[in-house]
This record gives C-alpha cells, structure tokens and sequence, in this order.
C-alpha cells in the first residue's frame, strides 16, 4: 500500500501495539515516525484481552507486543497473539531481564524481538521488516507443506491434521462424518490428447467447482493425480450425502472450455461413513477407494457406498495381484498351441499361440482367469511382449523341421494396442526370431479397435506396413461395424465358437456364420471358424465357403512337444484328405 506524504512514495504499514506503558507506547510512536521511506499506522492496545478481540477487525501487517501485560506475562502472551493472528509476524519488546524469556518466545514462534531502551528508529524499522519477511517465508513453507501446488487445495498431511480435528468434534458431539473420494473420468485420456497443461487446467477447475459445491466448514483436497477427497461433517445418513454429490456431479457436468477445447467431465465418487466404515482417516480413505473403484467399474459419473463385501473382494484382486507378480517372475506361464487347417486343401496353415497360466495354486488356467489381472496390474505389456517372442520364435522352429510354412496367430489386448512401443516390439520380435513378417497374424477384438477408431486405423495401417496380418477375434460379438470393416486393413475374420456351436441346434448360429462368411468373401478377407467340434460343423462351414477351421475335432491346445508329432502326421495325410474332399457341382458354393 502506497501513500503520499512530503511529495515522496511511502510504504504503508498496519502496526498493531501491544504495549501497556504509556510512555513506551509513546516513544515507539515517535521512533515509527523518524522511518524514512516508510509510513506505519499504529493502533495501541493495552491489554491482551484488547488485543485478542481487535482481531476480528484488524489485519495488521506486524504486531509488536510486551511480554509482560497486565492480563498475561511470557510465552502465554505469544501463544495467545498466534492463535489470534496466525499469519501475522510478531516481534516481542521486553526489558534486559526479560531477555531469556524474550528468546524462549522466538523460538515458540515469535519472528524477533527488542529490548527496550536500546531501540532506535532504524533498527526499530529492519527488525520489522525482516520480521515481515521471514513470517512470510514461513506462511510460504507452510503452504509448500500443506497445500497442493497445483490446485492450492490441502494435500494429503493438511488433510490428516483436519480429520483428526474433525473427527475429535464428532466423538464429542456424536455426530457422523463422511469421507468420499473422487476420480475423474477419463483424464488419462484428456490428459493424453490434449497435453498436460490442459489437464492441468482441467484439475484446477474440477478442484474449484468441487470447493463451491460443499460447505466451508468441509474440507476438499487433492490425493494427486486426478483424485479428489472431500470431508464432509456433521452428517449422518446418505440422504445427507447425496444432496453434497448431486451438487458436485453438477458442477463438473457443465462443459469447460479450456485453450480452446470444449471439454465436459465426470467423476466417480466412493463414499465411507463415519463411524461405521473406519474409525480414523486411513480406514475412511481406503474404505472410500474401493467403493469409489466399484462405482467406475459400473459406469461413468457413479457413486457408490462402501459395503462389507468390497473389503474380501479387495483383498481376493490383492490375493491375485501378489500372485501374478509372482507368475511373471517365476515365468509361470505358458503356451499352447492349436492348428488351423485349410478346408479347401485340409494342410495346416497356421496354429493360434494360447496363453496359460501354471499356477501353483490352482492349475493350469485359462486366460479368462487372469487376463483381466494382468491388465489391471499393468503387467499386459511385459507378458504380452513374451508372447509374441516366444510364438514367433516357436513357429520359426516348425519351419526349421521341414513343415509347409505355417502362420503363426497371437491375441493382443486393447491395452498393448495403447503402448507407443507395440510397432517397435513387434519389429523386435520379428527381427530376433529371424521370422518373415507375413507368417505372424495379429488377433485383435472388435472392442479394442473401437474406443478411438481413428487412432485404431492409424495404427493397424502401420503393422500392415511391417508386413504382419490382422485379424479380427470372435467377430459377430462385438461391434459388428461396417464401417470399420471398410475403413481397417483387415486379413481375416474369425467366427467366434458360439455361433459354431450352435449350428446344429437349429439356432440363429448357422445363418450368423452364413452372413460372416458372406461378408467376407465379399470383402476379399480370409474367414476362420472356431471352435469346430463335429463333422456336421465341418461339412457345414466348408459348403458355405469358409476357408479355415480349428477347434477340438482336429486338435486340442496342445504344448509344443506334444502338437509337434501331430503336426508331422498330418503333414503325411494331408494328401489324402484332400482326396476325401467332395467337389460341389456347377452353381454351388464352396471350392
């Protein structure tokens, strides 16, 4: 604050004097007047209790206090003035036998402090402003070490002091208390096509709008990354509650426009209650994690109360995390393999790489087991990287024995898709094993591709360029989409087994398979049946025209030692298999 006096620019200053003595109350006045460069205003004061009740209508930007008043002497005059006025620098005025006392109250938080017949005017003046300097490095320490740097909520250790506090005031008042955690919805997402400094922005916004949704006496801080917590006291039941989350979920609802880009958000919120779920921060934040975890898993903008039974399934995903860390360090998995036969020739063109997991525990597990783990538990992209070496590398050795020249069929996952290494890994893979890339066949979902269709493409046109082939898994199950069947570099399509299966039971899988075989052939890809169980299934794909069975009725998913000698059996009938096939007459579908 500037003031002119005497044709010069004078700093203003708000000093608050605590002073009982009139004549030194009189001679601070004097020496404050002396300053030059500076204009402090004084209020005086004579008593603490004077003091403690100004405070509702002072901000002072420095008080000076005696340390022996008449209504409080020593460190009870410091600790009363901080309490008052937390965030105002104070400097104690006391005489040479006070002195030690004078140095007990710096070090409990007073900023400085005088003794008295030894002050002048310019030592008065930097005493002051030092002490305005260093309390405001303080307040700056403070804050670094208790607010979120980014949206300037509290953070984690404000968080636990003001629970603490919180709950303390609902044991004595026998209130309840709420503990809901938030995460926003597809911020990754935000985050990754737009840039950080979008979902900075974003976070700060979210944090803002979620502090004008509660209440002021409740607290709402940053845990990091895109997840919020918000305190809510002096509730009791859930009706209490959802009036609060139905005022956030609002909040976010609305689009924000930030750089540019309309962005419109949600959030899904976890709540635990208090004193029912927890009795202390720990117990309230991880009994609101898993219910938050449970409502994202039910949708966007969720909210779910914690219950019971979330805590044993937590700890059964813990169980199977702790687990498959141990498989992907043991090397636990496996793979099998089963053949792919060409219904026009009835040689074997390809096998599909089958993941399995050895489990100690529990056997030899299939991979609707486990795959959903290990792309929870980021573990997808190590264990699927291995798949791909060791397919690629175990095809390269049947191509070593003499066989016809087999493709090999490896699942890949929506996640690996998202890793910006995939096309240098399959490279890798490719180049090590020494196998041409027209023998490995990608097999990817139709979900997978189409959560961003356009980065799907982009990127499927890239692995044709390496030469490798893409099919697309249990298609019919999916999305179905024409459009992506035009606009992606497709090879093949494989009929998932249900429909397969069910052709003999005057179901709707015959005609299904009928219309993808169709399609197919009409879009010049390869089609796949799997799941081929009986001769009926057989005769019947090969009449519709469909170019490649696999499935129990030639051979089971079987480890490499034991399919290798019926690859090589079959290498030998394969001749006289195609004697067996009937050739259709003029007008009929199939050869």
């Amino acid at each position: 604050m500037l003031d002119r006096r005497e044709g010069e620019e004078h700093e203003i200053r708000e000093v608050l004097l605590v002073e009982d003595n009139l004549i030194d109350a009189q001679l601070m006045r004097r020496l404050l007047r002396r300053v030059t460069g500076a204009y402090y205003r004084i209020t005086h004061v004579r008593t603490l209790n004077d003091a403690v009740l100004s405070a509702e209508e002072l901000t002072p930007d420095v008080i000076l206090a005696d340390l022996n008043l008449p209504d409080s002497r020593g460190t009870q005059t410091v600790t009363s003035l901080q309490t008052s006025y937390p965030d105002i620098p104070l400097v104690i005025v006391s005489s040479w036998e006070d002195e030690a006392i004078s140095l007990r109250s710096v070090k409990a938080g007073a900023q400085d402090y005088l003794v008295k017949g030894h002050i002048d005017a310019a030592n008065l003046h930097r005493v002051i402003r030092y002490a305005v300097e260093r309390k405001r490095t303080e307040l700056e320490l403070v804050r670094l070490a208790h607010y979120d740097q980014l949206t300037s909520l509290p953070n984690r250790t404000l968080l636990r002091e003001r629970v603490g506090h919180a709950l303390a005031r609902a044991t004595r008042s026998g209130t309840g208390m709420a503990t809901l955690v938030l995460d926003m919805d597809r911020f990754k997402e935000i985050n990754d096509m737009l840039g950080h400094e979008v979902g900075d922005k974003l976070l700060i916004e979210a944090g803002r709008r979620i502090r004008a949704s509660v209440r002021d006496q409740d607290t709402v801080a940053r845990l990091g990354g895109d997840e919020f917590a918000v305190i809510l006291e002096g509730v009791s039941e859930a009706k209490e509650v959802l009036a609060v989350i139905e005022r956030i979920t609002c909040g976010l609802s609305d689009v924000t426009s930030i750089d540019g880009h309309e962005i419109k958000s949600s959030i899904s919120i976890g709540i635990a209650m208090y004193p029912e779920n927890g009795s202390d921060l720990s117990e309230l934040l991880r009994a609101a994690d898993l219910a938050m975890y449970q409502a994202k898993s039910l949708g966007r903008g969720r909210y779910q109360f914690f219950a019971d039974a979330m805590q044993e399934e937590a700890q059964s995903r813990h169980a199977l995390e702790w687990s498959l860390l141990r498989a992907v360090e043991k090397s636990e998995f496996r793979l099998v393999y089963q053949p792919q036969l060409c219904l026009r020739t009835g040689t074997v063109i390809g096998v599909e790489a089958l993941l399995r997991w050895s489990s100690p525990a529990r056997g030899l597990l299939t991979p609707h087991c486990f795959i959903a783990g290990l792309e929870e538990f980021g573990l997808i992209h190590e264990v699927g990287e291995w798949v791909l070496r060791t397919a690629c590398e175990q095809v390269r050795r049947w191509h070593g024995m003499d066989f016809e020249p087999m493709r090999i069929g490896v699942n890949v996952s929506a996640q690996q898709l998202e890793d910006p290494m995939f096309i240098d890994k399959i490279r890798s893979a490719l180049n090590d094993t020494k196998l041409p890339p027209e023998f490995l066949e990608l097999e990817l979902t139709e979900s997978s591709l189409m959560s961003d269709p356009a980065e799907a493409g982009a990127l499927l046109r890239e692995i044709r360029k390496v030469g490798v082939r893409i099919a697309i898994d249990d298609f019919g199950t999916g999305y179905s989409s024409l459009t992506y069947l035009h606009d992606f570099p497709l090879n093949a399509l494989k009929i998932d087994k249900r429909f397969v299966q069910s052709m003999e039971s005057n179901d709707r899988g015959a005609p299904i398979a009928n219309m993808i075989i169709g399609l197919g052939k009409n879009l010049g890809l390869d089609i796949i049946a799997e799941g081929v169980e009986t001769e009926m299934q057989l005769e019947y794909l090969r009449n519709q025209g469909c170019d490649i069975a696999q499935g129990y009725l030639y051979a089971r998913p079987e480890a490499p030692e034991q399919l290798t000698p019926w690859l090589a059996a079959n290498q030998r009938i394969s001749e006289t298999y195609v004697r067996s096939i009937p050739v259709p007459k003029a007008g009929e579908t199939g050869a």
